[in-house]
């Protein structure tokens, strides 16, 4: 499998105050049985050709266990009773990969077909692309409200849910936006609404750091087949919410038509350099105020499954326990999976508390429910 810039770039990234690797943790009604999964790991390592031979961990302590330093494996897991945490660096997969990879894996493990071919990643490519989205900022977003600047390295995380099928069919009635814009909307406007109340101006740039699969072919390839683009802020604060998400498709559609996700080569002192050069040079250029990246991270998937849903059928709970970089604070990743969406808030234990981070996800909450009690 040929490494990708993304590769090199997350490789070159992670540090011990901003590790970057994300988990999966799944919920499962009964405890699976591990001499299967272990099956399954084996054969998920061989077809990915990722991950090298996986030992699964039994464990009580699953936060211990997200915390400890990864890098350079790239592939680790864990069993704790009916829990399984997945954790994957992002040198080596996104999350798509990994929903493919967790697949292929139970596919084995409860003696369903697997898929019948591992194809190579391939990546989209457009000539013409832009760097910024026309909606940005002029600068960067204003980064998340934190109580200190000082990072810890230490990842927690809580996980809310509501049923996803009737706002499902309100987004579809009420037209003009996806249910995923939905989601974004209320992350943005959770985002906008926390800063302001930390602001005694009262103005708030906020902006979204949104993944964007480039695959050419949706579901193909094991590896970095995610991109990025920003969604911002730019509306009407009295706007109805309904509004607001048609707006965030506008921004989305315009991105991806205009190539924002395209992904930059990086230079070849980058490449070919040793890590203990070329790491420090990346963080500097990253680092730059002038560098948009955005207040937070968003991502969400209904479709993450992809040919293997019926291997996911014991799984009745999904965290997402996203990564995050040295200029975002939250990351709020999603999964939707039989009728329920799993919503993910994962902080730096340095920089926001519990009941922060109960605060934020009591906004978005909110924000979902008033759109159910108008549209639904």
């Amino acid at each position: 499998m040929k490494p990708t810039v993304l590769d090199r770039a997350f490789q070159l990234l992670d540090d011990a105050r901003s590790p970057q690797d994300f988990t999966l943790i799944l919920h499962f009604n009964q405890p699976p049985d591990i001499g299967r999964l272990q099956a399954g790991a084996k054969s998920a390592a061989e077809y990915y050709g990722a991950g090298g031979e996986i030992k699964i961990e039994t464990r009580i302590d699953t936060e211990r266990f997200v915390n400890e330093r990864l890098y350079p494996v790239p592939i680790k897991q864990m069993l704790n009773g009916a829990t399984l945490a997945t954790r994957f660096h992002h040198a080596a997969a996104d999350g798509l990969s990994a929903a493919l990879w967790l697949g292929h894996q139970l596919s084995v493990a409860y003696g369903l077909t697997p898929p019948e071919n591992s194809t190579q990643l391939a990546l989209r490519r457009q000539e013409n692309s832009v760097r910024r989205s026309q909606f940005a900022y002029d600068g960067a977003c204003d980064p998340l409200w934190t109580i200190t600047p000082a990072r810890s390295g230490t990842r927690h995380w809580i996980t809310m849910n509501f049923p996803s099928v009737e706002l499902q069919q309100a987004c579809r009635r009420t037209g003009g936006f996806t249910y995923s814009d939905l989601l974004a909307t209320c992350a943005l406007e959770t985002l906008r609404e926390w800063n302001q109340r930390h602001n005694q101006n009262g103005e708030t740039r906020v902006g979204l750091w949104l993944p964007m699969n480039i695959r050419r072919e949706s579901y193909a390839g094991f590896g970095n087949g995610t991109s990025r683009v920003r969604l911002y802020a730019r509306y009407s604060a009295s706007a109805s919410l309904v509004e607001k998400a048609r707006e965030v498709r506008r921004q989305l559609a315009w991105s991806t038509a205009h190539g924002e996700w395209v992904v930059p080569e990086l230079p070849l002192l980058l490449t070919r350099a040793p890590g203990w050069i070329a790491a420090p040079l990346l963080r500097a250029y990253l680092n730059r105020p002038s560098i948009d990246m955005a207040t937070g991270v968003f991502s969400h998937a209904d479709r993450w499954a992809g040919g293997a849903r019926n291997a996911f059928a014991d799984v009745e709970r999904i965290e997402c326990v996203g990564l995050l970089h040295a200029r975002q604070s939250i990351a709020i990743n999603g999964a939707t999976h039989r009728g329920q969406t799993w919503m993910t808030f994962t902080y730096d234990t340095g920089l926001l508390r519990p009941v922060d981070v109960e605060d934020l996800s009591g906004i978005y909450r909110r924000l979902i429910d008033h759109f159910r009690r108008c549209e639904a």
